[in-house]
């Protein structure tokens, strides 16, 4: 699970830090910067899979009125129980459109389990007998790509490892659930969702395959959600395979292509297939930008509920980004963290939305207290 990011001349940010929880709403006008810190984590999942720096930190991600050339950040996190911090300092080339890394580094239970000083990478390990961390080799690394994704597993590295794959399975989506973006066709396999869930047809075929009883899961979940909803599947369509979903109406059923359906019914199987996947611990950690879309309000509630559950019942990480005056009144008790920015300066984290005596927090945000 992840404790804590901090985040300094990215954008908008500037020696910024959020604390998380399991469960958490963030929430803030247009602009506030909650989206940039959900680049920053793809970004660091880039890294973390061997992508050239280049390619993820551009030059204009710069904060504008900062004339330092360096970005650095810090994640923390709690994996098994145990402490982990990551820290990542990108350095740009003064006058070009390149960069390096500059430092990289892993810190496992307050030791450097990994650390690459700008020319050379140190690797640790435990030692077996003592059970201690010990430096090992140390060999020069190419400054433009992370080495952590190219470490084997051995059994004296597993803490890198385990951070490697816990970053592997962090979700971080902003759904768009129109029929010209999420398509039905699934020509292959795809084991990332990308941003906007356009591949939802390809990741659910992944998924069904790694995980054969996920159809079942969701199936379960979307009956009550969708009246009619009979099933999801996947059907041979040439050379690629087409997802159809399976209605009844009146006393018979009727197969209809994935995007014939209603922009609403293709998010709620969306989020709904998300929650089993959760369930199931395809990923564990779940950033998702205005789930709500196209959805009604009371088609909403129960998926946050369920979403709460989860989080409680098992080692599970959800985080929601949302306007939304549902999703804002549920969640907005304490835990929710709220952007803000003065006079497009620097972005804010704190820790609770203000509370107004006698207004819900949505209306609190709706009448603009919040900022007074």
């Amino acid at each position: 699970m992840l404790k804590k990011l901090y985040i300094d001349n990215f954008r908008c940010m500037q020696n910024f830090s959020v604390t998380l929880t399991n469960y958490q709403l963030w929430l803030g006008s247009n602009g506030s910067g909650k989206t940039s810190v959900l680049d920053v984590l793809r970004n660091l999942q880039r890294v973390l899979a061997a992508e050239n720096v280049a390619d993820i930190f551009k030059r204009n991600s710069l904060t504008v009125w900062d004339m330092r050339l360096v970005q650095t950040f810090r994640v923390e996190l709690e994996i098994g129980g145990e402490d982990y911090e990551y820290e990542l300092a990108i350095e740009h080339m003064k006058g070009e459109e390149r960069c390096r890394i500059q430092e990289e580094k892993l810190i496992w239970k307050g030791s450097t389990f990994y650390h690459f000083d700008g020319s050379e990478a140190h690797l640790y390990r435990i030692n077996n007998n003592s059970g201690k961390v010990e430096e090992g080799t140390h060999f020069t690394a190419d400054w433009s790509r992370s080495v952590i994704p190219t470490i084997a597993e051995r059994d004296d590295n597993r803490p890198l490892i385990r951070f490697r794959e816990e970053v592997r399975k962090w979700l971080i989506v902003q759904p768009i659930p129109i029929s010209k973006m999420m398509t039905s066709s699934a020509r292959n396999e795809s084991p990332d969702l990308n941003r906007y869930c356009e591949n939802f047809s390809e990741w659910y075929r992944y998924i069904l395959q790694e995980s054969p009883g996920i159809g079942y899961d969701a199936r379960q979940l979307l009956t009550p959600v969708i009246p009619g909803f009979d099933e999801l599947s996947l059907r041979d369509a040439g050379d690629s395979r087409m997802l159809k979903a399976t209605l009844r109406i009146g006393n018979k059923d009727y197969v209809f292509d994935f995007q014939e359906l209603s922009d609403g019914q293709r998010q709620l199987i969306l989020l709904y297939t998300l929650l089993a996947a959760l369930k199931k611990g395809i990923f564990t950690t779940l950033f998702i930008d205005e789930p709500n879309n196209f959805v009604a309000l009371r088609e909403i509630q129960p998926w946050i509920n369920e979403v709460h559950d989860v989080c409680d019942d098992m080692e599970r990480q959800v985080v929601i980004i949302s306007h939304h005056p549902e999703i804002i009144n549920l969640m907005a008790r304490g835990n929710e963290r709220w952007f803000t920015r003065k006079e497009n300066g620097p972005v804010e984290c704190k820790d609770r939305l203000p509370q107004t005596p006698g207004l819900s927090p949505a209306e609190t945000v709706a009448r603009g207290w919040e900022n007074e």
